[in-house]
């Protein structure tokens, strides 16, 4: 927990059972923070009766947070830029204020506390989303993303705004304290190859819809699924994870449970 006040202010209490791993101390504009790692060896790696057909794929992205194989997105908060014109007031007034005075160091603390509102929201939002995706479903597939080359290019306000990185992280740890998986796949072509023929289709950022030339999987085909790209990417997510070895090894667990249990209840009534 964190506390300018001198005392000690604890976020929850250690529960039974879990060890420390690792702990780290960082300052805070209100004060300093201890973040522990915990072990909890008695949760399974995968619940029993994890189902490998209960997969989602996610595509993360700037015009929406995500947009997932069913379709389904959920739009982002734009914690970050909404905040912009007070950050930038007290930027100004750090700006102007005599370097190594009070008053310069009071009008960077408020500039700290700013920031750190922002982050809060925006790690709550995070939280919420992978909590309701992981009620849903019992696997999630995303993308390998390469935040740090994102962070240099013209995207990087809008990366930062959106947490994709932080994100995927609170989404992995809830997944495996849940026994369920996430699965991260190559990024590689997910917008530009069609999900229906797998041929390539390029497109630039700026191009939204996939319209595909090759299976008629487009705008003006009636016969074809509408399909936004985003979309289009999520659902080549879902089909690149479906082929990783790791689901394929929980579906012949899955296979291998089930059939003996309807073994176990044949010959129990014979």
């Amino acid at each position: 927990g964190g506390g300018g006040g001198g005392g000690i202010v604890l976020h929850r209490t250690i529960p039974d059972g879990f060890k420390i791993k690792t702990a780290s101390v960082t300052k805070k504009c209100d004060g300093y923070y201890l973040v522990l790692s915990l072990e909890d060896k008695t949760i399974p790696e995968t619940k029993a009766d994890l189902n490998p057909s209960s997969i989602i794929g996610i595509d993360v992205g700037l015009k929406e947070f995500l947009t997932t194989s069913e379709g389904e997105t959920i739009k982002t908060p734009q914690y970050y830029r909404k905040a912009q014109k007070r950050l930038k007031v007290i930027q100004k007034r750090v700006s102007r204020r005599k370097k190594g005075g009070k008053n310069r160091l009071k009008a960077i603390k408020q500039l700290g506390i700013q920031h750190k509102k922002v982050a809060d929201k925006r790690k709550d939002f995070h939280f919420k989303t992978a909590k309701y995706l992981l009620s849903k479903y019992d696997v999630i597939a995303h993308e390998k993303l390469n935040v740090k080359g994102l962070n240099k290019t013209r995207l990087a306000k809008s990366v930062l705004d959106a947490g994709w990185s932080s994100f995927l992280t609170i989404l992995s740890s809830k997944a495996l304290n849940a026994g369920l998986l996430t699965i991260p796949v190559s990024a590689r072509n997910t917008s530009q190859n069609c999900s229906s023929c797998g041929k390539k289709v390029p497109k630039k950022l700026h191009i939204r819809w996939h319209d595909c030339p090759h299976c008629g999987c487009s705008l003006d085909s009636p016969k074809a699924t509408l399909r936004e790209r985003d979309h289009n990417a999520a659902i080549n997510i879902k089909n690149r994870a479906e082929g990783q070895s790791v689901l394929k090894a929980q579906r012949l667990l899955r296979d291998t449970r089930i059939g003996w249990e309807a073994y176990t209840d044949l010959t129990g009534s014979l």
